[in-house]
């Protein structure tokens, strides 16, 4: 695709999604450019410190609300931009290196927590980040090479106030750009299938791990850069503005503002700013330190957000996504598995014997057999969610699994739920790509969604409805096509029929059956025997955890 297309193609695409909304946030952000002119340098360097923490704030905002990891680290981010923009400055190094550096350091810093901590669950994520800013802050206070103690580190100063607002506002908008490009791309549809339903992300291939480390360091850089341009504007690092507090004030903004919209922690960082000119009111009259009166307002604020179950000033817009006829994901190569006298106990309770099956391309195997008998054992074994305490497996092509309770991610859409199981297929689907909304990333972004309409019309699902408010049959259907959508060639249903009524398990019956017939091995777990009958080339019944026939 040649430049001139390439940038008309963006610009319709632009167009289509433009919304009231987007005009009322660029008026905004145009009106604001001009702040400058009707204030003096020391208002406008406040207002260009507020809106430095503002893209800190953006940037925590992607970890907590697509991530859904409650960070309390961002204000250890900032501090370590700090330092290392003090130090570059210091040393004279122009402030676009120091700031470079800042995003570079807080990004390298969001990668070491999001690798250590991101695999604990929620409430072990928050207490170890928050432990994180702890020892940040007392290392600034104890160790005084690194911004010199009580007394802080002067540096060269940067632009002016004027210079240094325009340059947060710039960054305060690229920051929600990225947050909104990032969200709408594969990267970010699969974390938030993570966010609502880990497990079941898990069985369609989504590298959770490493995504949530990944977007932990994009904070990071965003809370990096914020750090070392703040440096540059005060003209002083002063290590007691990086306390505990700022991670828990950032924390708060986002939830205020709405952690699931670009704009929300920056709408968060006004209504604090505003609400803390009150607070300092009220302290003068109550004769309150500033500190105290501001810690104790953004604790109140964030007792009402989680008592009230309160979701952001602003709220998500769905955007449709734009569907183009191309080469979606090519089929993938047959596959099989078989497995092999595999053993497993639990104490004292066998769940499997020597099992042994095959499941060959173009074939149904159903799986029978009691409660208790063994059957999802066996998949998760075969799966590889357990290691067996015996026995050998060999899967040829990739492996997908249903899980056997309904789990759907219920604030995804059913065609964002196939762009999520299938960004493995993609070759443009990139972090680096998504973000810079690349031509060819956004051609095949079009040329997968209309895909993956086309496969919902073919499961009967509609595409655009949010998966939770699906009817319980509908979501099973579903997670069955997001499974195929991972182009994996050995499929493992558990307990598909599970609560369908007879018209629902004649559709199933011909979407599985259909599915083998296109030349995928698959194995299924089902109790209801008439549907096994009506599409199963081979049963295979398992009782305590034995083959029996």
């Amino acid at each position: 695709m040649t430049t001139l297309p390439a940038l008309a193609a963006a610009a319709r695409e632009a167009r289509a999604a433009w919304s009231t909304r987007s005009t009322l946030a660029v008026a905004a952000f145009a009106l604001a450019g001009f702040v400058p002119l009707l204030t003096g340098d020391a208002r406008t360097a406040e207002l260009a410190d507020g809106l430095y923490l503002a893209c800190a704030a953006v940037g925590l905002a992607f970890t907590v609300g697509i991530a859904g990891l409650p960070s309390l680290a961002q204000g250890a981010f900032v501090a370590v931009g700090a330092v290392v923009g003090a130090r570059l400055l210091e040393l004279g190094a122009p402030t676009a290196v120091a700031a470079l550096a800042g995003a570079a350091a807080g990004a390298a810093a969001g990668a070491i927590v999001g690798g250590g901590f991101a695999r604990l669950p929620r409430a072990g994520f928050a207490a170890a980040t928050w432990i994180f800013a702890w020892l940040v802050s007392l290392a600034l206070q104890s160790l005084t090479w690194l911004l010199g103690g009580a007394e802080g580190t002067v540096v060269t100063a940067g632009p002016t106030p004027a210079g240094h607002y325009e340059l947060a506002l710039g960054l305060t908008a690229a920051a929600a750009l990225a947050y909104l490009a990032l969200a709408r791309s594969t990267f970010g549809l699969r974390l938030a299938a993570a966010r609502d339903r880990e497990a079941a992300a898990n069985e369609l291939g989504v590298p959770v791990h490493r995504l949530r480390t990944v977007a932990v360091a994009a904070s990071g850089a965003a809370a990096g850069v914020a750090g070392a341009l703040a440096v540059a504007l005060a003209g002083v690092a002063d290590p007691t503005r990086y306390g505990p507090y700022l991670s828990f004030k950032l924390f708060v903004v986002v939830l205020i503002g709405g952690a699931a919209a670009p704009l929300g922690a920056a709408a968060g960082v006004v209504v604090l700013g505003v609400l803390s000119v009150a607070a300092d009111a009220v302290g003068r009259l109550e004769h309150v330190a500033a500190a105290r009166s501001h810690a104790l307002l953004a604790a109140v604020m964030l007792l009402g957000v989680v008592s009230l179950g309160w979701e952001g000033l602003v709220r998500p817009a769905r955007r449709p996504r734009r569907t183009t006829a191309g080469p979606g994901p090519a089929p993938g190569a047959p596959g099989r598995l078989a497995a092999r006298s595999l053993a497993k106990r639990y104490g004292e309770l066998v769940a499997a014997d020597g099992v042994s099956l095959e499941i060959v391309p173009g074939t149904l195997t159903a799986l029978v057999g009691p409660n208790g008998s063994g059957k999802t054992t066996l998949l998760r074994m075969l799966a590889g969610r357990i290691r067996p305490d015996a026995g050998s497996i060999v899967r040829e092509g990739g492996v997908a699994r249903t899980l056997q309770a309904t789990a759907v991610f219920p604030t995804l859409t059913p065609l964002e739920h196939l762009l999520a199981a299938s960004a493995s297929r993609r070759r443009r689907g990139g972090l680096f790509r998504a973000l810079l909304a690349t031509p060819q990333a956004r051609a095949e972004d079009a040329a997968f969604a209309a895909w993956a309409r086309g496969v919902l019309v073919r499961f009967g699902v509609d595409p655009d409805t949010p998966a939770g408010e699906l009817p319980v049959s509908d979501q099973r259907v579903l997670m069955l096509a997001a499974a195929y959508a991972t182009g994996a060639a050995v499929l493992l249903v558990d307990e598909p029929a599970a609560g369908s009524s007879a018209a629902e398990r004649r559709r199933l019956a011909g979407l599985l059956r259909g599915l083998a017939d296109e030349g995928l091995a698959l194995l299924v777990v089902e109790h209801d025997l008439a549907l096994v009958r009506s599409v199963a080339d081979r049963i295979v019944a398992l009782d305590a955890g034995r083959v029996v026939t």
